[in-house]
């Protein structure tokens, strides 16, 4: 994976697709099924079996995520941050103002899961 970050016309996502579907024909050859039998057994098949079979899948199974119940306008809850610029740890609340006391903050905020 890493070294198909380190060319530009490939990345680590182009990777796992050929490496699915490269399982979806071994499996085929391993079971005999040819693709006009089996047209259903897809990559799309295969990345959706997690979520069909949560009891094996643990990253499902143990998924914490949730929808949550903010709206557009809602103040945001405090969370820890770390700050990109310098890496120092602080709280979404306690970003200081910049422009004085009738500023408004934009704050963009990214979030994912690093795994």
């Amino acid at each position: 994976m890493q070294r198909a970050e380190e060319f530009v016309e490939s990345e680590w996502m182009n990777v796992v697709e050929d490496i699915q579907h490269r399982i979806i024909q071994e499996y085929r050859r391993e079971h005999d099924l040819s693709d006009a039998s089996f047209p259903s057994i897809t990559v799309r098949n295969l990345r959706q079996a997690a979520l069909r079979h949560p009891e094996i899948a643990f990253w499902v199974k143990y998924n914490r995520a949730r929808r949550g119940d903010l709206k557009v306008g809602d103040v945001a809850p405090d969370v820890p941050i770390c700050r990109a610029v310098d890496g120092e740890s602080s709280s979404l609340l306690e970003m200081p103002s910049t422009g004085g006391s009738n500023a408004v903050n934009r704050i963009v905020l990214v979030a994912g899961s690093y795994s």
